[in-house]
């Protein structure tokens, strides 16, 4: 009952962050087992991951602007108030404006002698984040069982890259986002991804991995001209060449892959027959939903409409823990010394 007690009282102090985004009050509720600690300003995020354990401790954060200067090498939960913004409503993103890096830690052992990279990134948990610049995987080993949950990756690199793996990666799961670049697997032989997944997720496009990683996509949007090496179902793309890929169930528009391997097909669709709302590219501008005009016509191999709404983790950026939609505080006391305070709230459950 203390730990229950204690987790409420921390997401009420977020909720009031929330609330207060008019006032520009930045916060970082830190939850260490039944201990909760809150950190205040632009640097929050920072003074919370630095008084984190190596792993199993959650922080969350208000809407705002946040910088993480340094490497991300502990194993936390960081969860903000998802990426889009609803002004009417007082609806405020969380973004972490420097980008993330991802290395594995050294340390000294009782020797007195440095091992390096002892540490390694292992179970990393992102939700409802806005992140500007791009996450950057920069070490020799290998991070694994990262999940990206409901973010927004934005402000591509030089190369357009808003994903650069340029380390192996295993056990990645990035479900519900928008990736507003390129996801870069690097093409060097030691980099080596094994069960990469994306689902519910829109995608700008990929820089082709090698066909001894295992990448998989499903119930997605995919733009660029190629995608190889991958496997992909129940997804839309705009790909004229699919070399060494296993696609089933997808949808292409104005193409037919002369390479294409797999079942179930639709080729050289029109975009007009495909979707609810008038479009003619695949670019994601915050507007477009994506929406299929005929659910029914395109089943997936698991047997929900293809795209970004069906599969096992329908397309929803609403993040899993309570989200502020309205406010409303009176601005008297009364006369019983009380103050009308109405807020609707919502999260998204899932089974």
């Amino acid at each position: 009952m203390k730990k229950f007690f204690l987790l409420m009282m921390a997401c009420g102090v977020v909720l009031w962050g929330r609330a207060q985004q008019g006032t520009d009050v930045l916060m970082a509720t830190l939850q260490h087992g039944d201990e909760v600690s809150v950190y205040y300003g632009k640097t929050a995020l920072e003074e919370a991951y630095t008084a984190a354990a190596d792993s199993g401790d959650v922080v969350t954060l208000s809407a705002g602007r946040f910088t993480f200067s340094g490497y991300m090498q502990k194993s936390l939960t960081i969860v903000g108030n998802g990426f889009l913004s609803d002004m009417e409503n007082g609806v405020f993103p969380t973004v972490i404006t420097s980008g993330l890096q991802f290395k594995p830690r050294d340390v000294v052992d009782d020797d007195g002698e440095t091992v390096m990279e002892a540490v390694k990134v292992d179970g990393v948990h992102l939700e409802g984040l806005k992140i500007e610049n791009p996450v950057v995987y920069s070490s020799s080993g290998t991070v694994r069982n990262l999940t990206i949950k409901k973010c927004l990756f934005t402000n591509p690199d030089s190369y357009g890259r808003v994903l650069s793996l340029s380390t192996s990666t295993e056990n990645v799961v990035i479900q519900q986002c928008v990736l507003g670049g390129c996801i870069d697997f690097w093409e060097e032989e030691q980099r080596n991804h094994q069960n990469f997944y994306i689902v519910g997720s829109f995608v700008d496009w990929l820089k082709t991995p090698k066909e001894y990683c295992t990448i998989r996509i499903d119930h997605s949007i995919v733009r660029g001209n190629f995608l190889n090496n991958v496997n992909i179902s129940n997804s839309i793309m705009e790909c004229y060449t699919v070399s060494g890929s296993v696609v089933n169930n997808c949808i292409f528009l104005n193409q037919n892959p002369s390479d294409l391997v797999g079942a179930g097909n639709w080729v050289n669709c029109k975009y007009a027959g495909i979707f609810e709302e008038s479009m003619n590219d695949l670019a994601w501008d915050g507007v477009k939903t994506f929406k299929l005009k005929y659910p029914e016509e395109y089943i997936g191999t698991d047997g929900t409409q293809v795209g970004l709404y069906g599969g096992p983790y329908p397309y929803n950026p609403t993040p899993s823990i309570p989200q502020i939609k309205e406010s409303h505080i009176d601005t008297t006391v009364a006369a019983d010394g009380k103050l009308k305070v109405s807020v609707t709230v919502e999260a998204q459950t899932e089974d």
